[in-house]
């Protein structure tokens, strides 16, 4: 499931990606100043747009394995993810391992922003 949404948010936000970059170029390029702060400020409107879509998917993500480790015992957990004392502290760390997966990671930053204050470690 958690691939699923993966590939999903990639897939919908492919255009948004596609148009950072070449913004990011662009401002890369050029030597006006007055342009790359007008590009920077394009650029800072779709990051904030792309990580507002981004957030159902790692707040999914993160429920979806804080319930999957609530239905597994603490060996079963190390048997598969070879992880002991496991607490839904460590969840926000690992939504942001998965969301580098995305192909425009966010920061940590920004995943540790996102998640609820049961999610994010100490």
């Amino acid at each position: 499931m958690i691939r699923e949404l993966i590939i999903s948010f990639d897939y919908h936000s492919g255009k948004t990606v596609k148009k950072l970059r070449k913004l990011e170029s662009e401002k890369e390029e050029t030597n006006d100043e007055e342009t790359a702060n007008k590009l920077k400020k394009e650029i800072d409107f779709l990051q904030r747009d792309y990580e507002s879509k981004l957030k159902p998917v790692a707040l999914e993500i993160a429920f979806n394995i804080d319930s999957q480790m609530e239905k597994m015992s603490a060996d079963e957990i190390f048997q598969k993810f070879q992880v002991k004392d496991v607490n839904s502290k460590m969840i926000g760390d690992c939504v942001y391992k998965i969301c580098q997966k995305l192909e425009r990671p966010p920061s940590h930053k920004v995943v540790l922003e996102i998640m609820p204050e049961k999610f994010r470690p100490d």
